[in-house]
């Protein structure tokens, strides 16, 4: 086993990205959260007899570190434009770059709605 190598003792764990992914970076956090619009009617004595459930959606972050190559990439990046996470086409909802004395880091949030499909 090579220095620094995980070990794992005791409750198995998930432990890492869990197969979230993004392009060349080096992943610092990531996650996914399913979303929904929901909509309550209540009745006459303004209690909630049913609920609407519309746009279910994925929605994914990734946090990581750029390497050189992706600066370029990351800067021309819009809202609304394409990515793939996890290979999973998604719409870019944020984007944030920080700089800093040791590395340059990205954050984006991208979705992914049942109902849509991007190229």
């Amino acid at each position: 086993m090579a220095a620094g190598d995980l070990v794992q003792k005791g409750i198995s764990v998930v432990v890492g990205f869990n197969g979230i992914t993004f392009g060349t970076w080096i992943m610092e956090d990531s996650g996914e959260a399913p979303e929904a619009d929901i909509t309550e009617i209540k009745g006459a004595q303004a209690a909630v007899v049913t609920k609407l459930i519309a746009n279910p959606r994925a929605v994914y972050n990734v946090k990581g570190i750029i390497l050189a190559a992706d600066l370029t990439t990351a800067r021309a990046a819009l809202i609304g434009g394409t990515v793939s996470i996890n290979s999973v086409s998604c719409m870019i909802t944020s984007l944030k770059l920080t700089y800093g004395t040791e590395a340059a880091r990205c954050e984006m949030s991208a979705v992914k709605e049942a109902s849509m499909t991007y190229t």
